[in-house]
């Protein structure tokens, strides 16, 4: 992957397809190809004719590592962004976040509307809303030494997950420190484009779709039968509720 400075970090991305831009940010603990390649994404938009940019969050993948929970700021996470789309060229470009990367697109959507397009907040619902928990089990689980002292589920999926991306786990750690939370109703309030909020019915971390996209003046919101976080994007009704939207054909 091409690498390119986001303020003096080393962002690494992709750009495949010819066509509408769109850019993909993948979710906590993930890598853009990950998420986005072996899960049929990328071979489904360009053949739609969509030019697909992704690239590795901050921390991610093939991008720099850090280990200051500041370093993943919203403000930053978010400025990433935006500084890929600069690097390119692209004025505008459609716009896909999973999980963590969808509260980035969230975020991107308030703050840059006039950048984006058509908007899909995958993986994602009610439980933005929600106040952050006390403690974090998931930065927990990624320091501990040893995975199966582990006993939260959910963050030692997490921590097996990111050792089998090969992560860099005290790195991903620092992520998942910095407080992203908060101001989701009046960031949302302000999201003037055409979103997509989608997650699976079984999607415990996401919550319901709907009662987030009723929050944005063109917001609509899809759910999926039978499918949770881990399988929403290889999902095909998943996949095809998606491509509905951003193709305008419903």
């Amino acid at each position: 992957m091409p690498v390119f400075s986001s303020g003096g970090v080393s962002i690494a991305y992709e750009v495949e397809g010819e066509g509408q831009p769109i850019l993909l940010i993948h979710g906590f603990s993930a890598t853009s190809e990950d998420n986005w390649v072996r899960t049929g994404w990328v071979q489904a938009l360009t053949r739609a004719r969509f030019k697909v940019v992704r690239f590795d969050l901050r921390g991610h993948g093939k991008s720099e590592k850090l280990y200051e929970p500041g370093d993943y700021a919203i403000k930053k996470m978010t400025g990433d962004a935006i500084a890929l789309l600069d690097h390119l060229g692209i004025e505008k470009a459609d716009l896909m976040g999973f999980s963590m990367g969808a509260g980035i697109a969230m975020r991107l959507a308030a703050q840059h509307g006039e950048r984006f397009g058509k908007v899909v907040l995958a993986g994602m619902g009610s439980r933005a809303l929600e106040p952050g928990k006390p403690g974090n089990p998931i930065a927990e689980a990624l320091e501990a030494d040893d995975p199966s002292s582990v006993e939260d589920r959910s963050a030692r999926a997490f921590r097996l997950y990111a050792e089998k991306l090969g992560q860099d786990l005290k790195a991903i750690a620092a992520c998942a420190r910095e407080p992203r939370r908060g101001g989701v109703r009046e960031a949302v309030a302000g999201i003037n484009n055409e979103v997509l909020v989608i997650a699976g019915a079984r999607d415990d971390l996401a919550g319901d779709p709907q009662a987030l996209a009723a929050l944005m003046p063109q917001g609509r919101a899809e759910v999926i039968p039978g499918t949770d976080h881990m399988f929403a994007l290889p999902n095909p009704m998943f996949k095809g509720a998606v491509m509905d939207f951003l193709t305008g054909w419903v």
